[in-house]
């Protein structure tokens, strides 16, 4: 018996040993454990880190090319903007009421040799077009119904960006046509004209809640209850923005557009109504009037081929606004100042990775619609001589009178 107890004492003993063996073993693995966890967890963050920077490196650098192209034209059109800015603002003040022969005349040949001879800087090669707007902006007019001729952009231009509200001289009524699809689409819009009963209720309400307003169909004289509309009679009151229409004031909503348009060929305008509205002159040119009567002249010859044309522009208008937002938005990413490095910064990284899937799938789909739009061009030019003797006798029966 008292073996036994000898021998349980020391197989007690040993367990004791054992189990204390076990427990620093156990705590050994846990700490190996933990050891491992961590070096696996940063393992896993340096390959993310890894693959973010190869994402970076990847989508930055096929932007490099361009960019530093961009970097580079843009140092040296800084230089030049002095020359350039005038003569658009030139362009916007002063050109508005004359043809587009005429136009060119002022701009290319009298005010931009003036800024030679007086050694401005400006650009040798100087397109309004580019410098005032885009091509997204002028494939989005051409969308809702601006012809795309240099006149129809210009004054497109002139419509847009005036310091005055507009006033166009629109004998074809392609401004009207214009100014209604473009507005409608993009807000509440109200076509009046002077003798819509208690047309000053409507324009007031459109003043204070950002609505588009156009009064078509103007005589060579304009209601003065308008004035104060056409003046920018506004005034700051505690902050907010305030028109004075006779004896009451109604907030200004900087939303607020208002149109105006005449269908007389040649108004013969007061020098007051010059001073209160951009007078810009909308009718068409021969070449212009070509074309319109080319897409005429194609949707009843061809309807599915001026579909596809039109469908054509939308889409194609629509692709480069992506295009430029995608661009516009990584631009944006990248100059937020943040502390969080480049590789962790997740938003911009599947932002770059979405511009660069999307921008190919674009591109490419740009190059398609280029391609189709050639073989379009080389199906209508068939009908163009129809065209031209259309807007020929067009122009003949406006000399009879």
């Amino acid at each position: 018996m008292e073996n036994a107890q000898k021998d349980l004492a020391a197989t007690e003993a040993a367990l004791k040993e054992l189990n204390d063996s076990l427990s620093v073993l156990n705590a050994e693995k846990k700490l190996k454990s933990d050891e491992l966890q961590e070096l696996e967890d940063q393992s896993n963050m340096m390959t993310r880190k890894l693959n973010s920077a190869s994402k970076l490196i990847s989508g930055l650098g096929s932007e490099q090319v361009r960019w530093s192209a961009d970097m580079d034209r843009f140092k040296v059109d800084k230089v030049k903007l002095v020359g350039d800015c005038l003569l658009a603002s030139s362009f916007l003040s002063y050109s508005g009421p004359f043809n587009f022969i005429l136009r060119q005349k002022m701009i290319f040949e009298d005010w931009k040799m003036d800024l030679i001879s007086k050694e401005i800087p400006n650009n040798e090669v100087f397109k309004l077009e580019t410098f005032l707007t885009d091509d997204v902006v002028v494939s989005k007019w051409a969308s809702e119904g601006l012809p795309s001729d240099e006149l129809s952009v210009q004054n497109g231009i002139l419509t847009t960006f005036a310091s005055r509200w507009p006033l166009c001289i629109d004998p074809q009524m392609q401004a009207v046509n214009w100014i209604k699809t473009k507005e409608s689409r993009m807000k509440e819009f109200k076509c009046l004209t002077f003798n819509t009963n208690n047309y000053i209720k409507t324009l007031e309400l459109a003043i204070k809640f950002g609505s588009s307003i156009l009064f078509e169909a103007i005589d060579t004289e304009i209601d003065p209850m308008i004035d104060p509309v056409l003046e920018k009679n506004i005034s700051l009151e505690a902050g907010v923005e305030m028109l004075t229409m006779g004896d009451q004031k109604i907030e200004f909503n900087q939303d607020f557009r208002m149109f105006m348009t005449t269908k007389i060929a040649n108004p013969n305008y007061t020098p007051e109504i010059f001073g209160k509205t951009m007078i810009i002159n909308f009718s068409v040119t021969l070449l212009g009037l070509r074309d319109q009567l080319l897409n005429d002249i194609v949707g009843y010859e061809r309807p599915e081929l001026e579909q596809q044309r039109k469908q054509l522009i939308v889409e194609t208008s629509a692709n480069k606004a992506e295009l430029k937002e995608l661009e516009d938005t990584l631009l944006s990413e990248l100059s937020k100042e943040t502390d969080i490095p480049l590789v962790d910064n997740i938003p911009l990284i599947q932002t770059l990775d979405m511009a660069k899937t999307k921008s190919v799938k674009i591109e490419q789909a740009l190059i398609n619609a280029k391609l189709t739009s050639e073989n379009i061009d080389a199906n209508r030019e068939s009908y163009k001589g129809v065209a031209k003797r259309g807007a020929i006798l067009c122009f003949a029966l406006f000399g009879l009178s």
